[in-house]
C-alpha cells in the first residue's frame, strides 16, 4: 500500500478586511496541478470576459497579455520561491477590474494555495521507521491529542453510520443502466470548422447528407491529441451526446474535417434532455470570437 500526504501552504498579499464587499470580479482557477496552472488561468480569465470581448469593451490580445503578465508573476513564486513541482496541486485567486479597455488587477486580493505532494520514498522511509517501534508505540498511554484525532462519540459514529447507509441506499435506486447508442445510427455526412472560442476551442457544425445542421462538435487540444466532444439532435425529440480522444493535433484536425465525421460516427452516444443538448450548444456559441 502506497501512503500518499501533502503539504499546505497559504500566501496571503495582505490580511483580508472582515465585512469587506466585493464588488470587482475575481478569477479562481480552483484546485489544478501546478504544471497547468497558466493555461488554466488563461481559459478561466477567456470565459469571464467573453462578452466583454464580444461588445468590443476589451480586446482579447489585452486579456492574453494580462493573463501572460500575471503567469509569469506566479511562475516566479511558485517555481523559483516555492520550489512547486509540476505535479503539485495549487489554487490562485486574485480579483480584478477592467477599466479603459485593459485589465487591472488587484495584487493585495491574491491568494495562493499550494499542496505539496510527499514523495513515495520519503514516506515508505518514515514508515520503515516507525515500524521500528511498533510495540512501544501501540503501548503508549493514549493522548488528548489523539483521542480528538482519532475518536468520536457514539452519537457522532451513529449519525455517520445512518447517513453512509441512507447515501448508500439512494445510489441503489438512482442506478438506471445507461444506453449507448452508436454514431452510424445518424446521418452525419460531413463537417465543417465554423469558428474558434475565445478559450481557445474549435466548433465544427455536424450537417447530414440533406445538408440540414444536426449538431454541433467542439474540438480541444489535449496533450498533442484532441478531445471532441459531439452534441448531435438528429430528429425532434431526439439529443445525444459523446466524447472521443484522437491521436491527432487541432491543427491537423480542423483542416481535415473528413477526421470529426469518422470521429462521430465511431462514437458511442448517451441519450441527454433535448433542452440539455440545446443549451450546451447556445453556451458555445456565446463563447465564439
Amino acid at each position: 500500500m502506497t501512503i500518499k500526504g501533502k503539504i499546505y501552504v497559504n500566501l496571503n498579499f495582505s490580511p483580508i478586511v472582515k465585512g469587506r464587499v466585493k464588488t470587482v470580479p475575481q478569477l479562481s482557477t480552483g484546485l489544478v496541478i501546478a504544471g497547468a496552472y497558466a493555461d488554466k488561468l488563461r481559459r478561466v480569465l477567456f470565459a469571464q470576459l467573453r462578452d466583454r470581448i464580444k461588445s468590443g469593451e476589451i480586446d482579447s490580445k489585452t486579456v492574453a497579455m494580462r493573463a501572460g503578465e500575471i503567469n509569469r508573476f506566479l511562475f516566479e513564486v511558485l517555481v523559483n520561491k516555492l520550489n512547486i513541482d509540476k505535479g503539485d496541486v495549487v489554487r490562485i485567486r486574485v480579483e480584478y477590474e477592467v477599466k479603459d479597455g485593459d485589465i487591472i488587477w488587484k495584487p493585495d486580493t491574491l491568494v495562493i494555495e499550494a499542496f505539496r505532494r510527499i514523495p513515495d520514498n520519503e514516506v515508505q522511509r518514515v514508515v520503515s521507521e516507525a515500524l521500528k517501534e511498533y510495540e512501544s508505540i501501540v503501548a503508549r498511554p493514549v493522548t488528548e491529542e489523539e483521542r480528538a484525532w482519532t475518536e468520536k462519540s457514539e452519537a457522532e459514529v451513529e449519525r455517520e453510520v445512518k447517513r453512509v447507509a441512507e447515501e448508500a441506499r439512494r445510489a441503489v435506486e438512482e442506478v438506471k443502466p445507461v444506453e449507448l447508442v452508436s454514431g452510424e445510427k445518424f446521418d452525419i455526412s460531413s463537417a465543417m470548422v465554423y469558428a474558434e472560442t475565445v478559450v481557445g476551442e474549435v466548433i465544427a457544425l455536424l450537417k447530414s447528407s440533406s445538408g440540414d445542421n444536426i449538431g454541433m462538435a467542439v474540438l480541444e487540444p489535449v496533450d498533442g491529441n484532441t478531445r471532441i466532444s459531439f452534441i448531435v439532435i438528429p430528429s425532434k425529440g431526439e439529443a445525444y451526446k459523446a466524447t472521443v480522444s484522437v491521436e491527432e493535433s487541432l491543427d491537423t484536425i480542423r483542416n481535415n474535417p473528413e477526421t470529426i465525421v469518422k470521429a462521430a460516427k465511431s462514437a458511442k452516444y448517451v441519450a441527454v434532455p433535448r433542452e440539455e443538448a440545446e443549451s450546451i450548444i447556445k453556451r458555445k456559441l456565446e463563447q465564439l470570437k
